[in-house]
C-alpha cells in the first residue's frame, strides 16, 4: 500500500508539471514564437521533468534507481497514451514512439542519477 501511495504522489507531481509546461508553452505562443520550437521546448521540459522526478524518487528507495525510473517512465508514458487517445483523438505515429522513447530513457537516467546522489552522500 506505500508503494502505491508514493507512486500516486510522483504522479500528482508529474500531472503538475505537465499543467505548468502547458501553461508556459501557451504563454510563450502568445508571444508570436515560431511553433516548432515551442513544441522543441515541451519535449525537452517534459523529458526533464520525467528526470527530475526520477531522481526524487530513487533517492528514497532501496530499489535499483534505473528500475525505479523505468517503472515511473512507463507509468507516466502510459498516462500520457491514454490522455492521448481519449481527449485528443490523436494517431500513433513514429514521431509519437521516439517521443515516449525519450521519455522513457529519461526517467531511467534520471533514477540512476538519483541513487549515484543517494550513494555519494552517504560516504
Amino acid at each position: 500500500m506505500y508503494k502505491i501511495l508514493e507512486y500516486l504522489k510522483y504522479l500528482g507531481m508529474f500531472i503538475l508539471i505537465i499543467v505548468g509546461i502547458a501553461i508556459i508553452s501557451s504563454l510563450i505562443n502568445l508571444t508570436g514564437l515560431n511553433s516548432s520550437f515551442i513544441s522543441k521546448l515541451s519535449v525537452i521540459l517534459t523529458a526533464l521533468s520525467f528526470f527530475i522526478i526520477a531522481c526524487l524518487a530513487s533517492r528514497k528507495t532501496q530499489e535499483k534507481g534505473i528500475v525505479l525510473g523505468l517503472k515511473l517512465a512507463l507509468i507516466f508514458v502510459v498516462l500520457l497514451i491514454l490522455i492521448n487517445l481519449i481527449f485528443f483523438r490523436s494517431g500513433f505515429n513514429i514521431d509519437r514512439l521516439i517521443y515516449y522513447i525519450i521519455l522513457i530513457a529519461s526517467g531511467m537516467l534520471g533514477g540512476s542519477f538519483g541513487k549515484n546522489i543517494k550513494t555519494k552522500q552517504k560516504k
